[in-house]
């Protein structure tokens, strides 16, 4: 079960950006198609109410408004999922399942508390009106200076209190984050059978994983994508993110096996 970060992300990215190259394709088809059948149609020929062709033409041009609206929702599902591998390759977040999550955060936290620390030496300056001081600290340069002494909409000069606030608070997020990951790494894994079904905790994927001997029946397979396990064919498994309640989860469907 080996598990690569990188290549499940850029397997995401492929995925998608070749859904909309198909509904693309699929919809210029149609469009095509509905544009040779509306040619067969004389410019401005009515249906002709009480002619024995009436019901086939009605039930033609039925088609021909079908196979537009067809078209359309191929060209919006196209849309979509270009839109989704354009948000997957711009999406900086980081996610715990990274396997530089920790680098990335601690590199993280360390700018927010630059920032922090900026941001109260910076209303320091601007209180006592000191712009050489101001000007030899990081980040500290003449636009933002104009800036913050020249007050925003409410006239406050400096940064505001919120801006701490919310930096502070990222901090604390990020910190947060990083004990849980330093946690998570020092964790004793889960690798357990209960009637049949293996539990495993694969740490590296951050998902518990759920391997049945055979294909579970379909009141099974409800059970699990009800307590948010998911089908994986690469991992051949059914997993879902690591947590206790995901471990209680597991533990109760297996038990139900016995059933």
């Amino acid at each position: 079960m080996k598990h690569d970060f990188e290549q499940r992300r850029e397997r995401r990215i492929n995925n998608a950006k070749n859904r909309a190259i198909k509904n693309e394709q699929e919809a210029e088809c149609l469009y095509q198609t509905a544009k040779k059948q509306a040619s067969f149609i004389p410019m401005g020929q009515p249906i002709l109410i009480g002619h024995h062709s009436e019901k086939r033409d009605r039930n033609f041009r039925e088609r021909i408004h079908n196979t537009f609206g067809k078209s359309f929702e191929k060209s919006e599902k196209a849309e979509y999922y270009a839109e989704k591998a354009e948000s997957i390759e711009n999406n900086t977040a980081i996610f715990s399942d990274d396997p530089n999550a920790l680098a990335k955060l601690t590199k993280q936290l360390t700018d927010l508390k630059e920032i922090q620390e900026f941001m109260k030496a910076a209303n320091k300056c601007i209180k006592k009106q000191d712009k050489e001081a101001f000007l030899k600290l990081n980040y500290g340069i003449e636009k933002l200076w104009e800036q913050l002494s020249t007050g925003d909409y409410l006239r406050r000069l400096r940064f505001a209190p919120f801006k701490l606030t919310n930096n502070g608070s990222n901090i604390r997020r990020i910190e947060q984050r990083i004990e849980q990951l330093k946690k998570q790494q020092t964790k004793v894994t889960t690798d357990k059978t209960i009637n049949g079904l293996c539990i495993f905790e694969n740490t590296e994927a951050n998902r518990l994983q759920l391997i049945f001997e055979d294909k579970p029946s379909p009141e099974i397979r409800q059970q699990l994508k009800a307590n948010g396990f998911r089908w994986s064919p690469t991992e051949g498994a059914w997993q879902r993110h690591i947590s206790n309640y995901a471990l209680y989860s597991a533990e109760r469907i297996a038990e139900s096996l016995s059933n």
